[in-house]
């Protein structure tokens, strides 16, 4: 049974618009080899941080909609911290 999640997903500055796209449509392969469903995907833009994290105050902001097995979202956490170029996520469940 797959739940429907929400992840937000802030991308290091140091890309393109573009390039910050492709990687946005890494997370959404995995998510789709994983027996995940993409449902929609918001793109925020380039907005200031409202701390620095790793010496960074602005980051690419994605928010995903998607349905996953619920077994398989410690993989997809993993795969978040995993990627250096994701500066921070989150991962809710929607009901």
């Amino acid at each position: 049974m797959l739940n429907t999640y929400e992840s937000m997903v802030v991308f290091s500055p140091n890309f393109s618009e573009v390039d910050v796209k492709k990687e946005n449509e890494k997370i959404h392969t995995f998510l789709k080899n994983n027996g995940g469903e993409i449902v929609k995907t918001e793109e925020l833009g380039k907005k200031r941080l409202a701390y620095e994290i790793n010496k960074f105050a602005e980051g690419y902001y994605f928010v995903n909609y998607y349905k996953f097995a619920k077994d398989k979202v410690t993989e997809l956490e993993n795969y978040f911290k995993l990627n250096e170029n994701i500066i921070r996520f989150n991962i809710l469940i929607k009901e």
